[in-house]
């Protein structure tokens, strides 16, 4: 039996984690979260919109220029029309034009990273896939203990969900925060220092029998079924 699942049946993974030391990298953090966009409270003229436009072309929704600027950033939104809230993401460019897909909030409530991967509320983080594969576990000690808005405690592990424009080379991560943005007080990784990119914390590539539990225990590539 491997280091690391004696340590998980005896003691617990985030113990385990603790107890072993970074390699010395520091991340360079930033935050994402998807934003619900009102329309009845959104307003602007109609020379200030832009459409939601879906994979094949055809109109989607149509959104305040600022509103628009903003799910593209996140990469998703909900959008309340006061009839029903549609949750939408970002799903490629063609011919310089930006695609929308709906999503199945049954699958996936808090939207799709790559490849249809559900995005995991504070594990989840956008990274260099050059660098990273998809589904690599970092392991993060100043996540460790941290009481999350779900109940939830933080055991410093995180899953490679996800990619983005900016996100380059192997320090740079962004964290995936659910509803909540950088500003937010009840955003726990805001409050820890993760919506500064002008802060530095260490981080190590897990191992791959830490990759393995970490995964089940997250429920990759879904949700665990407490997050669904």
């Amino acid at each position: 039996m491997s280091m690391i699942a004696v340590c998980a049946a005896a003691v617990g993974l985030v113990s385990c984690a603790a107890s072993k030391s970074s390699d010395g990298l520091a991340l360079n953090p930033t935050i994402y979260y998807k934003p619900t966009i009102h329309q009845s409270e959104s307003k602007c003229a109609s020379t200030e919109t832009r459409d939601l436009v879906s994979v094949e072309g055809k109109r989607l929704i149509t959104l305040c220029q600022k509103d628009y600027d903003n799910c593209l950033l996140q990469g998703s939104c909900f959008v309340d029309d006061g009839k029903e809230i549609v949750s939408f993401n970002y799903h490629s460019t063609k011919e310089g034009v930006p695609r929308f897909m709906v999503v199945d909030t049954t699958k996936c409530p808090y939207g799709y990273g790559v490849r249809g991967i559900c995005l995991d509320p504070y594990f989840s983080v956008a990274a260099d896939l050059s660098v990273y594969d998809v589904g690599e576990v970092l392991f993060i000690p100043r996540l460790v203990g941290a009481e999350l808005p779900t109940g939830e405690v933080h055991d410093g592990y995180v899953i490679v969900r996800d990619a983005g424009g900016a996100i380059k080379g192997a320090n740079r991560l962004d964290f995936f925060t659910g509803f909540f943005d950088h500003r937010q007080k009840a955003n726990t990784l805001a409050r820890l220092g993760f919506g500064d990119p002008k802060n530095r914390f260490e981080f190590r590539r897990a191992s791959s029998d830490e990759r393995a539990l970490v995964q089940e225990q997250r429920g990759y590539p879904g949700l665990k079924p407490s997050n669904r």
